[in-house]
Formats: structure tokens, sequence, C-alpha cells
């Protein structure tokens, strides 16, 4: 066996593609859609001033209601709120009922994509003179050849490969953008209808909490009735003033007033 000899082929090719590529893309967006049903009652025309007055202080001592920085009391309740407002007289009931939604967006477009190249790459073969092994000349220039083909063809799908992402990079953020606006219109559109869902909901909710709403603030309101004519007693100098409240939760006050 002698030294190996080694044949090197150089190769080129002129590389003049163009194709229509598409760019897509996809963009999913979530939010919360929630819907409310309430019911207002005015106190002013069934319950007197004293009485009133004295309902804001039963409240502002009465552990579950807090007081805002607006001057409202709030009550929280399971799935709502009760809320009364001492300069308004109102007492108010809303029921909330809240969703997640999702909804998405995609827009696409066609580009046109080209690459125009001069590409060159080379191959090598190896032989001996002797022929040790079967390795001829004639195989070792066919194995350069092909290899010189080989890598051209890679030389030319890297340069395919760079053209086809020069084309989304270029075009990527509008249409990005796109599939945003699309998502947005698409998750409006898609909170509008759950919303009222839940409006129907929350007007089942409503009924239910009302209820429960209604004995908290009565329960106070008894309190603030007391307290009006245990004030009125004292201030007008009854005697014998007596309170007491049954296990019925009737409350029972007694008092003497020369009129």
């Amino acid at each position: 066996m002698c030294n190996p000899r080694r044949i090197q082929v150089r190769a080129t090719r002129q590389l003049a593609e163009a194709w229509d590529q598409e760019v897509r893309r996809r963009v999913v967006l979530s939010g919360e859609a929630s819907g409310e049903a309430r019911v207002r009652e005015r106190l002013a025309a069934t319950v007197g001033a004293p009485t009133l007055a004295a309902l804001a202080r039963v409240l502002a001592r009465t552990e579950g209601w807090q007081e805002g920085e607006d001057g409202v009391f709030r009550h929280r309740l399971d799935g709502g709120v009760i809320s009364f407002d001492p300069d308004s007289r109102e007492l108010e009931i809303v029921a909330r009922v809240s969703a997640r939604v999702e909804a998405s967006g995609e827009a696409v477009t066609i580009v046109r994509a080209e690459v125009g190249d001069l590409l060159r790459a080379s191959g090598t073969g190896t032989y001996y003179d002797d022929e040790w092994g079967g390795h001829t000349r004639e195989r070792a220039e066919r194995t350069a050849d092909l290899a010189a083909e080989s890598a051209l063809d890679d030389a030319a799908e890297r340069a395919r490969t760079r053209e086809r992402e020069r084309a989304e990079s270029a075009h990527a953020q509008d249409v990005r953008e796109q599939a945003r606006r699309n998502a947005e219109d698409s998750l409006a559109a898609t909170r509008r209808k759950r919303e009222r869902e839940l409006r129907a909901q929350a007007a089942d909710v409503l009924a239910a909490i009302g209820e429960t709403g209604r004995g908290l603030f009565h329960r106070a309101l008894a309190e603030a009735y007391r307290d009006a004519i245990l004030a009125y007693a004292r201030t007008h100098g009854a005697t014998g003033v007596s309170c007491a409240e049954g296990a019925d939760g009737v409350v029972d006050i007694q008092f003497e007033l020369e009129v």
C-alpha cells in the first residue's frame, strides 16, 4: 500500500429561487367578565330622622359593617355586598358574578421571498496508486464530486433558511400586532356575551343573598329603633325605663312619661 493521494474538486452553483411565503401569528388573550344586579330602597319615607341618626351609630359599632371614606356603610356578603348611605338614606344590595374569558386572534400575510447567490464548495476524495482496497482515482473523483455537490446542497439550504428567516423577521411584528388587534376584538365580543349571561346569574344570586342582607340590616335597624326610643325617653325625663330582648328577638321597652 502506497501513501494516499487526494483529489480536491471545487464546484460552483448559481442559486436563483423565489417563492411565496406565509407569515402567520396567533395571539391568545384572557380577561375577566362580570355581571351585576342591584336593588335600592329609600328609607327616608318610612324611618324617622332620630332612628336614621341612631342607625349610623349602630352600624359603626356592629361587627361586619365598615364605614368607607365616602361615609357609606358596607357589609360583605357571599356573592355581593349590602350598603347603607346615611346621606341619601338608601339601602342597596348588589350581587356580583365574575368569570375568566379567553379569546384568540390570528393574522396572516403572504410575502415574496427570493435568494440569488453564487455558491462555492469543495469536496475531497482519496485513492492509492496501487488501488488498494478499491480506492481508485476514478472512485476518488466521484467521491470528491459527490462531496462537493452535497456541500453545495447544504449551502443552498442555508441560503434558503436565511431568506425565510429574513422574510419572517421583516413582517412578523406587523402580523403579530394585527393578530393582537383581532384577539382584542374577539375578547371584547366574548366578554360582552359572557357578561349578558353573568347578569342573569347575578339576578339569581341577588334573590338568594337579598334575604341574608336584609336580615343583617334589619337587626341593626331594630337596634337603632331601640336606641332612638330610649334616647327619647331619657331626654324627656321618663321614669321606670327598662329594656329587654326576648328569645324571639322582640324588644320590650317600658317607661313612664308625664304628659
